[in-house]
């Protein structure tokens, strides 16, 4: 099997490797008084690298590249690899086994490394792991780390070569200070397809022995042609580890719940969390580089600990159609569970348990933790967690043979519930009489602040403000300013839409909206036709600005106001009448930059003043 050492590094796109080597000049003129000499910055001898010099990466799990540790975290880890590779004779180079050391605790808190593995694991939610590596050479200009099993090698082969007190033992000496023209080969290493060539001690090169055919070998070998081109490798890494290189405390925890759809797919919404707090940190570094404040996100996975039928419903599934049945059984079926007076309060308490089991896991790691906790939920999660937060049992209680359960609800406050893509207003809608105000819908003293984000395009979002007040409804939701800029489908459809459209004022329609009008306008030819889901939305595309679905309601009066906003709603820059975006509207919260400044901002109202 063919070792690649050049990890991440594309074979056929080799640099020419540059004749200079890192001088300094020296100020001490020649007698001419002309010409100044120079002096190579390292010294000719090398000694093992000290572990700042060092730096430890995890390969991250959504662009599969190495990322690397902050200088806590690796001085910690390098520390502890050190303590680990004392072997029972005490020689550190040849030993191999490990002695019991406790992990490193990483990332702020919410990873662990385990060194006998060499992986980093998440310690709240299970299911993550990474692969880490340390990182001592690396090839020039990226400073992407090279594998550990031949960095070990290269770096042996180092030391023997330029150690001082190698040097000393051995006959023969290499020569420190020759001109890089000369390009003098010291020593060399071999791997499967490349070689590893010493020519001065901060000179040392990775060329390929790869050709892509006989006929090329023989042709270059005809025309005296040599291979002169490789990777510069360097050792140590660009820069200083540092203990006071580390992330703040934790001041505010999320807790991301999922929506459906999670059933066969445990890792969805870990993944969808840390695309969210990625675009968080993106948002943060940009608009407040030097805030102390920090936001983490864990992700509450609660289907898959939930057996409810028991698989009868995969039972009594026909074979037909059977990927439309899989994709049914494993999202839409969950919300059957979750309205059934038999699942229902088994899917809450599986909730609740979660968050309440994080929670704890939490508390007793940070014992004295005084920050604040928010949720931030997804489609269905909304409907669980407002059921979970109010105390809403439904009606269990009333079928025979339903299980009585005590609510004891979650066991820590929440300052915010952010809801993203949410259908609880018509959940509340069909439940009981339109609450008035908002203390019916979540009080104060069980959340101080409610937020309901919605994409327009959104087919399962609903408003909330006109549950309350019913003249809301003629009344826009608060529109999120797009800090984040706008995402890329979003640009890609609005091009759409412009090239069909092309600049035309009238807007004329495409094939694609079959030149007829809108539902709205002529609802009888549509009923000709028959029903179409593409013609509701299209409908609510081209309903005008004066059209309300309540025309009777008077407007708001003063004394009907709400204290505070509920409905936020995103963007919508051009996306005319393109249904895909109808269709990944739903999901797509989790990458958006301005979604993901609202929540900062409102986790810390003290940034935007």
């Amino acid at each position: 099997m063919s070792v690649n050492l050049l990890t991440d590094v594309d074979p056929f796109s080799e640099i020419p490797i540059e004749t200079d080597y890192h001088y300094r000049e020296n100020e001490i003129e020649d007698e001419d008084g002309k010409e100044k000499k120079e002096i190579p910055m390292h010294s000719p001898y090398a000694e093992p690298l000290k572990p700042e010099e060092v730096r430890w990466f995890y390969k991250d799990d959504v662009n599969k590249r190495w990322m690397e540790f902050c200088g806590y975290d690796s001085l910690r880890i390098e520390n502890a690899w050190r303590q680990c590779m004392i072997s029972s004779n005490g020689n550190e180079s040849n030993g191999h086994s490990y002695t019991k050391v406790e992990r490193v605790v990483v990332r702020g808190g919410i990873y662990d490394v385990e060194l006998e593995n060499m992986k980093c694991v998440s310690i709240y939610w299970p299911g993550e792991e990474w692969e880490i590596l340390r990182g001592t050479w690396f090839y020039d200009g990226s400073y992407t780390p090279i594998e550990s099993e031949y960095s070990k090698v290269i770096e042996e082969a180092h030391l023997r070569l330029f150690q001082k007190q190698m040097l000393t033992q051995s006959s023969s000496t290499p020569e420190f200070g020759t001109p890089s023209h000369s390009y003098k080969v010291i020593h060399t290493e071999h791997f499967t397809q490349y070689r590893i060539d010493w020519h001065a001690i901060n000179d040392v090169v990775l060329y390929s022995e790869y050709t892509p055919s006989k006929l090329m070998r023989s042709v270059t070998s005809k025309l005296g042609f040599t291979k002169t081109t490789g990777y510069r490798l360097v050792r140590g890494y660009k820069q200083i580890a540092t203990m006071d290189d580390k992330p703040h405390d934790i001041d505010h925890l999320v807790f991301v719940v999922h929506g459906i759809g999670q059933k066969r797919d445990t890792g969805k919404i870990i993944r969808n969390t840390t695309m969210f707090r990625e675009c968080v940190e993106r948002m943060k570094e940009k608009y407040f580089p030097e805030t102390m404040h920090r936001i983490e996100f864990f992700p509450v996975e609660w289907r898959s600990s939930l057996k409810l039928d028991g698989d009868i419903v995969d039972a009594i599934t026909p074979y037909s159609v059977m990927g439309i049945r899989h994709l049914l059984n494993t999202s839409a079926m969950d919300i059957l569970y979750y309205t059934s007076p038999l699942y229902g309060a088994e899917v809450r308490l599986g909730l609740q348990k979660e968050l309440n089991r994080l929670y704890f896991m939490f508390a007793s790691r940070h014992p004295d933790w005084q920050g604040k906790i928010s949720i931030l939920a997804h489609s269905l999660g909304c409907v669980i967690v407002y059921d979970i937060v109010t105390g809403w049992v439904g009606f269990e209680s009333r079928p025979p043979g339903s299980p009585q359960r005590t609510v004891e609800g979650l066991q820590f406050p929440i300052e915010n519930l952010f809801c993203l893509g949410s259908p609880l207003s018509v959940f509340l809608a069909l439940r009981a009489r339109p609450p008035s105000n908002k203390l019916d819908i979540v009080p104060d003293y069980l959340c101080k602040r409610f937020f309901n984000i919605f994409h327009w395009s959104d087919p399962v979002a609903y408003r909330m403000e006109p549950l309350l007040e019913r003249g809301y409804s003629k009344i826009e939701p608060v529109l999120i300013p797009p800090h984040g800029g706008i995402d890329n489908l979003q640009v890609e459809l609005a091009a759409q839409a412009s090239s069909l459209n092309n600049g035309d004022q009238s807007n004329p329609q495409s094939d694609t909206d079959e030149k007829d009008d809108s539902p709205a306008d002529t609802p009888s030819k549509n009923a000709d036709r028959g029903w179409s889901l593409w013609g509701l939305v299209r409908a609510g595309w081209n309903a005008k600005e004066e059209t309300s679905p309540t025309p009777d309601v008077p407007p708001i009066q003063p004394d009907q106001e709400l204290a505070q906003r509920l409905d936020y709603v995103l963007q919508a820059v051009g996306i005319g009448r393109n249904y895909l975006y109808s269709v990944t509207a739903h999901t797509a919260y989790w990458s958006n930059c301005d979604v993901a400044y609202f929540v900062l901002t409102k986790a810390f109202p003290t940034l935007e003043t």
